[in-house]
């Protein structure tokens, strides 16, 4: 049986605020100043979509935390720097995992065990601030795959966009996808950028195949409200 593989999600701009409860306008600005950039996809000019990867999340997420703390934006960006390089590639929830920020270093610390002798000198102190990125990651990873148990998406297809209704397969893995509005029009995928793009295929199918049975006079209902015209 497969699993959602967060890790291989994009999420937009709007799903990112959701998740690490930040505004949209904060994410762009975090953007703007190269603090945590979307690896996916960066914003191309006006309309264009920002596209976040799972372990950007996760650097947004902290970017939070240590601004919640009262890091200064640039003390943020190297801890930001620091995680990115030191964290591996994540597939699996992580047992333990700890980031330190000291007036004059940054510790990662992935043992329990190493915590004490990491953050303390003799009798007091060294370190200013401390997040728990397992924590956070854990939280996080609950947060996405929530949202990915059911989510509405818009498929832009011609002149047209499509309301997607995404639910997650808990059964097979992978997700199906409904789109309102076009009876029967239904397919699935491994991710949901996969699965949006076979929805775009899926649509495009039954609008062909609508059109031909028009053509033979053969009536088939579709809900145009279900779909919106695209601005120029």
């Amino acid at each position: 049986m497969k699993t959602i593989d967060v890790s291989r999600e994009a999420f937009n701009t709007s799903q990112a605020s959701q998740i690490i409860e930040a505004t949209p306008r904060q994410i762009r600005y975090w953007d703007k100043i190269g603090l945590v950039k979307p690896s996916i996809r960066s914003a191309m000019g006006k309309g264009s979509r920002r596209l976040f990867s799972y372990k950007d999340l996760l650097a947004l997420q902290t970017v939070k935390q240590f601004l919640d703390e009262g890091l200064t934006l640039q003390r943020v960006g190297k801890c930001v720097q620091f995680l990115r390089k030191k964290l591996p590639e994540i597939i699996q929830p992580l047992g333990f995992c700890r980031l330190i920020s000291s007036p004059d270093t940054i510790h990662l610390v992935t043992d329990k065990s190493n915590l004490m002798d990491t953050v303390m000198s003799p009798g007091q102190y060294r370190f200013s601030h401390l997040v728990d990125i397992a924590g956070l990651e854990h939280d996080l990873r609950r947060k996405v795959i929530a949202m990915s148990v059911h989510r509405v998406e818009e498929v832009a297809v011609g002149d047209f966009s499509y309301q997607v209704e995404v639910e997650a397969d808990v059964d097979e893995g992978g997700y199906v996808a409904t789109v309102a509005g076009l009876p029967g029009c239904i397919t699935d995928g491994d991710t949901l950028q996969e699965t949006l793009a076979n929805a775009k295929d899926a649509i495009e199918g039954w609008l062909e195949a609508h059109e031909d049975l028009k053509r033979q006079g053969i009536h088939v209902s579709m809900k145009p409200q279900q779909r919106k015209r695209i601005r120029a």
